[in-house]
């Protein structure tokens, strides 16, 4: 099923909470330490909660976390899919791939999710029409700030294995 992906997030983070950063000495389990997953699955992990609009609870201990723990967590263009976007939804959901939309504040803007469930990179293509988008558009890395304004119809990010991408994109 097409939430199949959102069903895996959700049984994960409900035995884990949101384990990026650094699990603190009252961690449930274990010894304090970071956490297991690679730098592409805390991006996963983050865009997957706030294209969910799932709220964002934090476990670890703050003052112990790296730079970029604090930046998963406080990254003012990934917050704004968490805090304001709506008719949030599955696009497809494969074998290796999905995507999940959302709109923006206004008319003009959409948030897309992409990931790679496989485990080599791999492009994840989106017809951009099945979010409403023609013509010229403005593409907005929400994860690296990159900015460029492309004219297409479809949108196929190459994604790290276990990795996502974190899209605005603003119709012209």
């Amino acid at each position: 099923p097409a939430a199949r992906i959102e069903m895996e997030a959700r049984a994960h983070a409900a035995r884990l909470g949101l384990p990026v950063g650094r699990i603190g000495i009252r961690a449930e389990r274990g010894n304090p330490r970071m956490a297991g997953f690679t730098k592409d699955e805390q991006y996963t992990l983050m865009s997957l909660w706030c294209i969910f609009r799932s709220p964002l609870m934090f476990g670890g201990n703050l003052p112990d976390n790296d730079a970029f723990t604090l930046s998963l967590l406080t990254n003012k263009r990934v917050l704004e899919v968490l805090n304001k976007s709506s008719n949030n939804r599955p696009l497809f959901n494969d074998e290796n791939k999905a995507a999940w939309a959302a709109d923006g504040s206004d008319k003009k803007t959409k948030f897309l999710a992409v990931f790679n469930k496989g485990k080599q990179a791999e492009k994840v293509e989106v017809e951009l029409q099945q979010l409403g988008i023609t013509g010229k558009f403005q593409l907005i890395d929400l994860w690296s700030g990159k900015t460029r304004t492309e004219s297409s119809t479809s949108f196929a990010p190459t994604i790290n294995s276990h990795g996502a991408g974190l899209y605005k994109i603003i119709q012209k």
